[in-house]
């Protein structure tokens, strides 16, 4: 390939890269928004609202990103039949990934119901267990529509519609975000729910997209050559089975690195309020700051799923490269602002000019300079990451999290913490070293399967 021809096909690469990763990093954006007014909503209702909403966040979050997880494997199988020009793989694809939907939503609504009997074993007041029960029963109602929505969004953006998933999520918070104000507090007529009301108008807004979302996939000439619903009535254990097999891991990988930044939370609030404090606003902005990343490695992974359809070992590298360099453009930015101007994000939280915050300012720009550090590595880990799920090597990156994160992190951040009396900012530079090492594992990975990868093998298990 001449230099011109290489310079064309990445610019190409460099525009559908944007053009899938932009929406759904808007659309995540936009969906993020929502859930921190409603939490701004409960505030207004006291401490004990808020502390069952934190309650039960925790609780939902532990099941989420598990079970969601688990769904990303439906726009990797997509992607793939996409790449390859084939509709009705798809629509089998498609018709096993609803049966997993529906036993994902059996699944989560069981867990759900037997999460009251371990509320009891919290050490919450009476007063914010009846709030925390009454927030999770109006969560039940929340899960088939958010499924049956997510496996909508994955198929969009398997075959590449990611701005149609952006103008969903902008059509249902400027609904959403109202009907919530007026269930918390019984506004034109309706029953004031409280905290509940939270879960009630997420339901409410889910259900209905779903429904028309589904309605418009199913009647739409634009959709109906996947016809996504034909294949619904019947169980194909082959296809069934790949979406598990490629998806769980996901899962499990997610499930890992969320329970290792509780227990980083945990260990950090042994230092006084004030640090955990801090700890608290730096992860706000770093979890922020992840939402861009997440959304490029799904892009990178639709963009891998599509040239494996077409058998392309050269478009995947491109892909793969791409992804990883303009990844870091941003994250670098965003670790060069955490760095350098700090207190211009510290002002959103607090007033900086007060001589009784100058401790948690301290606190909270040191560790926000590391969280710059942190995303840095793991811009090349997670866009690996994503690399990987195109490839369908999910089970590595599960365990390649299990080691970075749960063997080296946290050994290293207790290490630096207790050991060494680094407290918090032990913490953090154990975390960020644990993810270095990660990324570290997993690109040596992704250069391993570029050497050896069988492309039709990848796209015949599918």
């Amino acid at each position: 390939m001449s230099y011109h021809s290489i310079i064309r096909a990445i610019k190409n690469e460099i525009r559908e890269n944007f053009s899938l990763s932009l929406p759904l990093i808007a659309s995540q954006l936009v969906f993020a928004s929502s859930g921190f007014i409603g939490t701004a909503f409960v505030a207004k209702l006291g401490d004990d609202a808020l502390a069952a909403s934190v309650l039960v966040s925790m609780i939902w979050m532990s099941l989420s990103v598990l079970f969601f997880g688990m769904l990303n494997s439906i726009s990797v199988l997509v992607s793939h039949q996409y790449g390859a020009n084939n509709p009705k793989g798809i629509s089998a694809i498609m018709g096993q990934a609803f049966i997993m939907g529906m036993i994902v939503i059996v699944v989560m609504i069981l867990l759900l119901c037997t999460m009251p009997l371990f509320l009891h074993f919290t050490s919450q007041a009476p007063a914010v267990l009846t709030l925390a029960l009454q927030y999770m029963h109006a969560l039940l109602w929340l899960v088939p529509g958010l499924i049956v929505l997510i496996i909508c969004e994955q198929f969009l953006a398997g075959i590449n519609r990611p701005k149609m998933v952006l103008r969903i999520s902008l059509l249902v918070v400027p609904i959403e975000i109202p009907l919530i104000y007026l269930l918390i507090f019984g506004k034109l007529g309706l029953p004031a729910c409280g905290v509940a009301g939270v879960g009630y108008g997420f339901a409410i807004t889910y259900s209905s997209t779903a429904i028309i979302l589904s309605l418009y996939l199913l009647k739409s000439k634009h959709f109906t050559s996947f016809a996504i619903f034909k294949q619904i009535n019947f169980i194909n254990s082959h296809l069934l089975k790949e979406l598990a097999r490629v998806g769980l891991p996901m899962g499990f990988m997610h499930v890992i690195e969320v329970s290792t930044f509780a227990v980083a939370t945990i260990w950090i609030g042994q230092f006084g309020t004030t640090v955990l404090a801090a700890h608290q606003i730096a992860f706000q902005y770093l979890s922020f700051s992840i939402t861009f990343v997440f959304a490029m490695s799904q892009a990178v992974t639709v963009r891998v799923g599509h040239a494996v359809g077409r058998q392309d070992l050269a478009e995947i590298k491109r892909a793969i490269y791409v992804g990883i360099g303009l990844n870091f453009i941003c994250v670098l930015i965003v670790a060069l602002a955490f760095n350098l101007f700090p207190h211009l994000f510290l002002r959103l939280d607090l007033n900086i000019d007060d001589p009784a915050n100058a401790s948690l300012i301290n606190n909270a720009s040191m560790l926000l300079g590391i969280s710059g550090v942190l995303i840095l590595f793991d811009n090349f880990r997670i866009i690996s990451y994503g690399a990987l799920r195109g490839l369908k090597d999910t089970k590595f990156p599960m365990y390649a999290a299990f080691i970075s994160f749960w063997i080296i992190g946290l050994s290293s951040a207790f290490l630096f913490a207790f050991i060494f009396k680094w407290q918090a900012k032990g913490i953090w530079w154990g975390l960020t070293l644990g993810i270095a090492m990660g990324a570290i594992i997993v690109f040596a990975r992704i250069q391993y399967l570029l050497g050896r990868v069988d492309l039709a093998r990848v796209l015949s298990k599918g």
